[in-house]
């Protein structure tokens, strides 16, 4: 006997599937879902090959070892910040392309 739960949706639906991909997307917005999904990777790792080649050009202009070691932490912290923000850009932008999708 199936579980009371699971009662009136779709075999498809059951499944553990990550919630932006859900079975009962529209052709439209499963589009929205996986361009913002492939922004998100081309982005991120855009970001962090940018961000590796200035680091690295920061790291080899800063001639003392102290201030190499003390620049490292601020530098990892924007760069997070950077991620954080692109990955916020992309959903607010989903959300304004179809506003129904959360």
């Amino acid at each position: 006997m199936p579980h009371a739960a699971s009662q009136g949706r779709s075999m498809f639906s059951r499944f553990a599937a990550p919630h932006t991909f859900g079975p009962d997307l529209s052709p439209a917005e499963s589009l929205v879902a996986i361009a913002g999904c492939l922004t998100r990777i081309f982005g991120g790792c855009a970001l962090f090959a940018v961000w590796g080649g200035a680091g690295a050009f920061a790291w080899n202009a800063i001639g003392n070892r102290f201030w190499r070691v003390a620049a490292e932490m601020p530098l990892f912290l924007l760069f997070l910040a950077a991620l954080a923000g692109l990955m916020i850009a992309v959903s607010a932008v989903e959300r304004s392309i179809l506003p129904g999708v959360d």
